[in-house]
C-alpha cells in the first residue's frame, strides 16, 4: 500500500487550472463553431485566444522549477 502512495504525484492546483483553461478554450472553439457554423467569428477568436494564451503561458510557467527547488 505504501508503494502506491509514494508513486502518486502531487498535483499543483494552479497548473491544473491553466491546463483546464487551455483545453476549455479549444473545446469552446470547436463546439461553438460546429453548433453555429461560425468558423470565422472575431468575437469567438477574442475569447478563445485569451483562454488558450493564458492557459498555455500559465501551464508553461508552472513547469519551471523555482531556484533551488524541485519540480
Amino acid at each position: 500500500m505504501s508503494g502506491f502512495v509514494e508513486g502518486v504525484r502531487k498535483v499543483n492546483p494552479a497548473r491544473a487550472f491553466y491546463l483546464l483553461l487551455l483545453v476549455a478554450g479549444v473545446i469552446l472553439y470547436l463546439v461553438w463553431s460546429i453548433i453555429y457554423n461560425a468558423w470565422f467569428d472575431i468575437g469567438l477568436y477574442t475569447v478563445v485566444i485569451l483562454m488558450v494564451g493564458f492557459g498555455l503561458v500559465g501551464y508553461l510557467l508552472y513547469r519551471i522549477a523555482p531556484e533551488g527547488g524541485k519540480k
